[in-house]
């Protein structure tokens, strides 16, 4: 082998072997809510059961494993809302899709990660009205204002102009991690996990026991009876 071509290999093979500046590891507990599937009312019920639990545990971080194909809006921002007035930090990792809520959901949280091969979509969130109800028009109205609002926060939170980042959902965003980390959606792709048992702390509650005494009265002591 020339010269030439052994330094090329010891490049190549340096480039290979030196991680991505997005690449990340991560230090998870077994505080692991999952979301599977669909976001809906009894997915997201379980999951909020089991925040709360956690919560009542310790303040450590939370880990959200997420591989969902979206959902239910409504349901979806219950847990988000849950999420943000809680003390205990909520984390996601994205293992094999986030797709429309699942995105959003993992958008919200305080860190954010994918790994290699995952991937997330963002879309145009829609209402649907059915029926001859003079209110609809109304309804419709609200749900629009209500969706405009929840484009523009993660707009920011994003980091992206609202007028491009609507513009890049109109026909649904897709992308891979690479870009998922490139466009701020996360904060990095999960190349090595460690894992750590999270401490849980426990409140010695004491109990004072209150005991009824009755006092006993003699039988001649007894008030006499009227006459």
């Amino acid at each position: 082998m020339s010269r030439i071509s052994l330094a090329a290999v010891v490049v190549a093979a340096q480039f290979m072997l030196t991680p991505a500046a997005d690449a990340v590891t991560i230090e998870l507990n077994d505080r692991i809510a999952t979301i599977s599937g669909g976001v809906n009312a009894a997915s997201i019920g379980k999951v909020v059961k089991k925040v709360l639990e956690y919560e009542s545990q310790s303040h450590d971080p939370i880990w959200l494993l997420i591989d969902s194909f979206g959902g239910s809006v409504d349901a979806g921002f219950i847990l988000i809302d849950l999420m943000k007035s809680i003390k205990s930090p909520v984390y996601v990792i994205v293992t094999s899709k986030a797709y429309s809520m699942g995105a959003i959901i993992t958008v919200y949280a305080e860190k954010r990660y994918i790994y290699r091969h995952g991937t997330m979509m963002l879309h145009e969130a829609s209402y649907g009205a059915l029926g001859e109800d003079p209110s609809i028009r109304s309804r419709i109205g609200f749900n629009t204002k209500y969706l405009d609002r929840i484009h523009e926060e993660i707009a920011k939170i994003i980091k992206m102009d609202v007028k491009e980042y609507r513009a890049r959902i109109r026909d649904a965003w897709w992308v891979m991690a690479e870009d998922a980390v490139k466009y701020g959606w996360v904060d990095g792709i999960v190349t090595d996990v460690v894992y750590k048992k999270a401490a849980v702390e426990t409140i010695e509650i004491k109990r004072t026991r209150k005991v009824k005494q009755e006092k006993m009265v003699r039988p001649d002591a007894a008030s006499p009876p009227p006459s």
